[in-house]
């Protein structure tokens, strides 16, 4: 059975959408959402399968940037070495921050990427992948 995990940031914008994705897919597929602390509210984890990633905002506060760049390609190990642990074959982004790290393993592991853009604009996240993506579905 394929392996797909729901890549998604941690506003309701971006984690409902992710959630109707899970839904469409349990059935077939072994799924699983990745967010961070903020997204996880939005996740009831007796009905989701889900794992927390800490990403940090690069931009939030620009004299941490250097410190920010230092944990983000610290995320970017940690997501590579989780998506190689557990086999996952598609990883699926609705966008948002915390979601680049494992869209940027994904690359390096070869698992086909698909973008879900839950937005009428594309967001940087996904803008910053689209050419890595498999498929993309702009709405």
């Amino acid at each position: 059975m394929k392996k797909i995990i729901i890549t998604t940031g941690g506003s309701g914008g971006h984690v409902i959408p992710s959630l109707s994705i899970y839904d469409a897919l349990k059935d077939n597929f072994e799924v699983e959402i990745s967010t961070d602390l903020r997204g996880s509210k939005y996740i009831n984890n007796e009905n989701y399968n889900y794992s927390l990633i800490d990403v940090p905002n690069l931009f939030s506060n620009l004299l941490l940037l250097p410190y920010n760049l230092i944990k983000f390609c610290i995320s970017i190990i940690k997501s590579y070495k989780y998506l190689k642990l557990n086999n996952f074959n598609i990883l699926i982004s609705t966008g948002g921050y915390m979601s680049l790290p494992l869209c940027l393993a994904s690359t390096l592991l070869n698992i086909k990427i698909y973008i879900f853009e839950p937005n009428s604009v594309l967001g940087r996240a996904n803008k910053s992948i689209l050419s890595f993506a498999e498929k993309s579905y702009l709405l």
